[in-house]
């Protein structure tokens, strides 16, 4: 969810609640208004029937109003003026229903009589209050929701408009490209602190990633030429006559030390080209003829281990991956079910459009099969392995955003990488 819209939502809640709280203050305003022009309206009624007392029988006539009742008390009995105004009750005939009422109740002396008046007035029920006051306050929330969504439209295209383009930049931006992130000026003092950040930030990345890729690459380079060296003077030395079975024995170890050595450090070149992206030719491909041509190359070497090799490969499974990727990982995955298998056992290659599943027989693993993709990570220590091979797999498909699992049940590895089309 966009920042705007989020913050619109956040508002949008935050002035509903505060037009409900209004909406009850305003029903308790209005109830009071409305008590105090009825309150009004019954005195001033009060004082229409004092002045009508001065006339002959004429406080009686109003007595007709069926709103107002007027009773004379006794000479003789002693009356305590008092009035009292307050809410009732009250059965209509003509509408057959019960009404609020607000009611005016008096003993009050007028001309030397005492007199009990009551004076009714219909009052606004509560009823029509909460009505009334709802629907103007349900018209200004959808009023104010309409502005609101206008106001995000408008926002958005001109205050917010370098931001938008800051994280557009950010998702094109590709370290391997050697292009400085790209800005648009602003005035809003924030977004331009942010540029600021952001491109400096970007620029330190870009000059550490082709530090680090020059390094890697002299290293590499640097590193392969004195093995290689060390590598062919340790061939002339197997040629030399008067070696002992001791000094042929040393002179072995060390070529295979130096063997792995290199090795290693074309593996661990590899894993940093795949984390950088490096391999960037990304092309809808057969993979089933990787599959295939890769099944075939290591079929001689699993007769050789002892080891039957089978396949099950659909036809026409297409993907999309650098090709060379495609190859590293049909490979290590081979490579790894022959590794850690048993004498006698096999490996089992299947393709179809959604998965390449690789089985094998084998002994259990000594760690968790999750932890068996990191670096350095082995089944067996005692296996002249690297390592790497299984963290090779999983930066592939991380790269490629493919799906890998690994799994062991009844003494069968399963490998299983999924298509995500």
């Amino acid at each position: 969810m966009r920042l705007l819209t989020k913050t619109t939502l956040w508002y949008l809640v935050f002035a509903l609640i505060m037009f409900s709280i209004g909406g009850l203050i305003a029903i308790s305003m209005v109830r009071t208004v409305v008590n105090r022009e009825t309150d009004y309206e019954l005195k001033r009624s009060l004082r229409q029937i004092r002045e009508a007392a001065s006339f002959e029988d004429g406080i009686w006539v109003l007595n007709e109003n069926p709103n107002i009742s007027i009773r004379e008390f006794p000479p003789d009995q002693l009356i305590k003026q008092d009035t009292i105004l307050k809410d009732t009750l009250i059965f209509l005939k003509r509408t057959d229903r019960v009404e609020v009422y607000r009611k005016l109740i008096t003993n009050t002396k007028i001309d030397d009589k005492f007199y009990h008046i009551e004076i009714s007035n219909i009052f606004l029920e509560e009823g029509d209050i909460i009505s009334v006051v709802s629907w103007i306050i349900v018209r200004l929330f959808l009023f104010l929701t309409a502005a609101l969504l206008i106001g995000n439209f408008l926002i958005s295209k001109n205050l917010f408009r370098p931001f938008e383009y800051l994280l557009k930049s950010l998702d094109n931006f590709r370290l391997k490209n050697n292009q400085p992130l790209s800005t648009q000026p602003t005035k809003t003092k924030e977004f331009k602190r942010l540029n600021e950040f952001v491109q400096g930030m970007t620029n330190k990345a870009i000059l550490d990633y082709q530090n680090l890729k020059e390094f890697s690459e002299n290293a590499s380079h640097e590193m392969q030429t004195p093995i290689a060296i060390a590598k062919g003077k340790l061939e002339l030395l197997l040629e030399s006559p008067g070696l002992s079975e001791e000094q042929l024995i040393l002179v072995q170890s060390t070529q295979q030390s130096l063997n792995k050595i290199s090795r290693l450090g074309q593996s661990l070149i590899l894993l940093t080209k795949i984390e950088n992206e490096e391999f960037s030719t990304v092309n809808l491909m057969s993979f089933t003829q990787v599959v295939e041509n890769n099944v075939a190359n290591f079929q001689e070497l699993g007769e050789m281990q002892g080891i039957e090799l089978r396949s099950d490969i659909e036809k026409e499974v297409m993907l999309k991956i650098d090709s060379s990727l495609a190859d590293i990982l049909v490979v290590n995955l081979l490579k790894n079910a022959l590794q850690h298998n048993i004498e006698g056992g096999w490996v089992e290659v299947k393709l179809d459009k959604n998965q390449l599943q690789v089985k094998n027989t084998g002994l259990a693993p000594t760690a968790s099969t999750d932890q068996l993709f990191q670096r350095f990570k082995k089944n067996n220590q005692s296996k002249g392995t690297l390592g790497l091979g299984l963290a090779i797999v999983k930066k592939i498909c991380d790269v490629n955003q493919l799906e890998v699992n690994y799994d062991y049940q009844e003494e069968i590895h399963t490998l299983t990488i999924i298509f995500r089309h």
